[in-house]
């Protein structure tokens, strides 16, 4: 039988739904096919699916082989556009993943904005409200949570009592509240009343 009678024949009894024949093909191109994906791909799973649906897509599709066409022509156009596809997908999740990483990066940028003009606006709320203190107040105020000192520490260097201290950072807390609460937005309040009034008391 010359070559051409025998891609004839294999072929008619390939569209006919002869599965021998398409087992004879299968093991004929399947090694020839595993080698032609993986010039494009490198997953061998993914090899072995690009395959396994070539074969699929032959079979489902044999009605329309012709019997003076090699099959191979048909299985190896078959699996370029499977090859193609897998890449085009390949491609959009890279996208995908670039445009995901771009957004984070993006998103994470804007929340650190927003937070240094929340932080901002904090300072300056935060200033002017010491600002409005008595000068003996607020020099008791900066003392105790700017540089740190205790009560004790505060009195000595001003040379009055702890419980003065004391009270003048109370009445400093509260005159500094009473501004906030009373000119200002209710998430800086929850803000700076969290920050100022923590457990900080230095006696």
């Amino acid at each position: 039988m010359s070559e051409n009678e025998e891609v004839y024949w294999i072929n008619i009894r390939v569209r006919e739904g002869d599965h021998q024949a398409f087992l004879e093909i299968y093991n004929r191109f399947n090694k020839t096919l595993y080698h032609f994906v993986k010039k494009f791909i490198q997953d061998t799973d993914v090899i072995d699916d690009t395959i396994h649906d070539a074969f699929l897509n032959l079979w489902n599709a044999r009605h329309r082989i012709e019997g003076n066409h090699p099959i191979e022509g048909y299985l190896f156009r078959i699996t370029r556009n499977l090859i193609f596809k897998q890449l085009k997908s390949q491609l959009k999740s890279a996208e995908a993943m670039v445009e995901l990483r771009y957004f984070e990066e993006k998103r994470a940028v804007q929340q650190s904005v927003e937070q240094l003009v929340i932080h901002e606006e904090y300072e300056g709320i935060y200033e002017l409200a010491i600002d409005r203190l008595p000068p003996q107040r607020k020099k008791i105020f900066i003392m105790s949570r700017e540089k740190g000192l205790s009560y004790k520490e505060i009195a000595q260097f001003l040379e009055i009592s702890p419980n003065t201290v004391k009270e003048h950072m109370s009445l400093a807390m509260k005159s500094i509240r009473d501004y906030i609460a009373k000119d200002h937005d209710v998430i800086l309040k929850l803000l700076i009343f969290f920050l100022l009034f923590m457990d900080v008391t230095r006696s």
